[in-house]
């Protein structure tokens, strides 16, 4: 009988260990639930500059806005990191031709722009209207990517 108490102690603590590491406590969690994607192409090396600004037309002030090498869905790297000035300006001097991650917002409280195109200008300046994301999401522990 003892046998049978400490088998069934065992196997209720396996399991619900093995629960706990489903959802936000798995350390993948946010890997598993978010599709990361390139959303700047560049098809040609090109000076990047750009202004970032909210639904109503208020610029980002002050804001950190980060370029990332995109590797994989896993992986980006960081190339380089500025802050907007008072008009939500920015830029990111000369960018080498490839796939990147431009992160415009460094807190998921607004949503990245999906696709940003420079086409073949050089230089190229965007203009992205950053919108409010909802904090319910399932991402939203999880950190910018």
């Amino acid at each position: 009988m003892k046998f049978l108490a400490v088998f069934f102690v065992l196997a209720v603590a396996t399991a619900f260990a093995q629960l706990v590491q489903i959802g936000r406590n798995d350390p993948h969690y946010c890997d598993k639930i978010e599709n990361v994607k390139p959303n700047l192409v560049l098809l040609r090396a090109t000076h990047l500059s750009g202004r970032i600004i909210d639904e109503t037309g208020a610029p980002f002030k002050d804001s950190l806005v980060e370029l990332r090498l995109y590797e994989s869905e896993s992986r980006q790297t960081s190339i380089r990191k500025v802050r907007t000035d008072e008009g939500g300006h920015f830029s990111l001097d000369f960018v080498a031709k490839g796939q990147y991650r431009l992160l415009a917002s460094s807190s998921r409280a607004f949503r990245q722009a999906q696709k940003l195109e420079c086409g073949d200008r050089d230089p190229c300046t965007l203009l992205i209207t950053l919108q409010v994301s909802p904090t319910d999401q399932p991402d939203s522990p999880c950190p910018v990517k």
